[in-house]
């Protein structure tokens, strides 16, 4: 299609790609000899207890794809249910739930340090330096990037999930998920970690098992996804100035979604596709423009300046499709078993 040519033509001009040195090639790696502009990563999280988590790279200079990186580059496998990834820096982080393990890499994805947590990792947050971890356990660490050693942690509620920094602030979905089928039931609180003293300050009650969380607009978007029965899922706005809830219902249902350029994107379990403009607050419940969308969504996330799908069915390899934030598509690449998330190597 027309979007794909001009895409592929815009960067195989404006970028040349120095590759990474294989694995075992040598010690004097620097980030700042090669282009990684439009390098991908897609972490796939494999299935549970498998020990088949993966990465896939996409090189969109040459349109090549790569499964299987880490292990070429270090001579191991990833290990059981990775479940997020960030890049910061000239390292990238990936958190392996099952292993308790975050693992540093470089951006040719070579092992710095394999960093041993107490308790299952689950999602980042970079700021200052650091990297705040959720753990499953109900803390959330800080890891020092300089020396690579998880410095403290910080009680939070339970079973947190996505986290996200304003300012001083870290904000702590707490879904308490573990607890569905209990008297206790699903948490339905968000923590507030003052970042300079490490100590949360308080809770923010919203609607039961919040998920996902975005920071944008002076304050954060949390997505409580509900009980999956009778409590829908709800789309909430914390004002960080004075920690106020409100409650976006013209973007309700929505169970998964990421932000890019002033747009949150999502997609319910329908499926079906809709963006929030977090200005005008317009709603549009059909913000992919192509003919065919994807049949089994599994992630949404913002890499760059796009839009991406992941799609999974939970036995064969997935795929993800690439939109621009107009909703056409720009690509769609093969990857691994349940791809949760794709990053843009900076």
């Amino acid at each position: 299609m027309k979007t794909k040519n001009v895409f592929l033509l815009i960067v195989t001009v404006s970028v040349f790609l120095v590759a990474c040195t294989p694995f075992g090639g040598g010690d004097d790696f620097d980030a700042k000899d090669f282009d990684v502009n439009d390098v991908y990563y897609v972490l796939n999280s494999g299935d549970a207890k498998s020990n088949n988590s993966s990465l896939t790279k996409y090189d969109a200079a040459t349109g090549l794809v790569e499964q299987g990186l880490f292990e070429k580059q270090n001579g191991r496998v990833l290990g059981n249910t990775a479940n997020d990834i960030v890049v910061y820096g000239s390292k990238m982080y990936i958190s392996v739930t099952g292993e308790s393990t975050i693992e540093v890499v470089d951006l040719c994805v070579r092992s710095i340090k394999q960093v041993r947590c107490e308790a299952q990792p689950r999602y980042m947050a970079v700021d200052g330096g650091k990297v705040y971890i959720s753990y499953y356990n109900g803390h959330v660490a800080r890891l020092d990037t300089a020396t690579l050693n998880v410095e403290a942690k910080v009680k939070v509620g339970r079973n947190p999930e996505q986290l996200a920094v304003v300012g001083n602030r870290l904000y702590v979905a707490n879904s308490g998920g573990l607890d569905w089928n209990t008297p206790v039931g699903y948490d339905k609180t968000v923590s507030v970690i003052d970042l300079l003293s490490f100590e949360e300050i308080k809770k923010i009650d919203v609607v039961l098992n919040p998920n996902l969380i975005i920071a944008a607009d002076k304050g954060v978007f949390v997505i409580s996804v509900g009980n999956y029965v009778d409590v829908p899922a709800t789309l909430q706005y914390i004002n960080a100035a004075d920690d106020a809830v409100s409650e976006i219902t013209e973007f309700a249902g929505v169970t998964e979604a990421c932000y890019n350029k002033g747009v949150i994107y999502g997609f319910s379990w329908n499926p079906s596709y809709m963006s929030y403009n977090i200005v005008s607050r317009d709603v549009d419940s059909h913000w992919i423009k192509e003919q065919e969308l994807p049949r089994s969504p599994y992630k949404l996330c913002s890499a760059g300046e796009y839009v991406c799908v992941t799609e999974s069915d939970y036995i064969n390899d997935g795929d993800v499709s690439i939109y621009d934030t107009d909703g056409m598509l720009v690509k769609k690449i093969a990857v691994g078993l349940n791809p949760i998330k794709i990053v843009k190597a900076k």
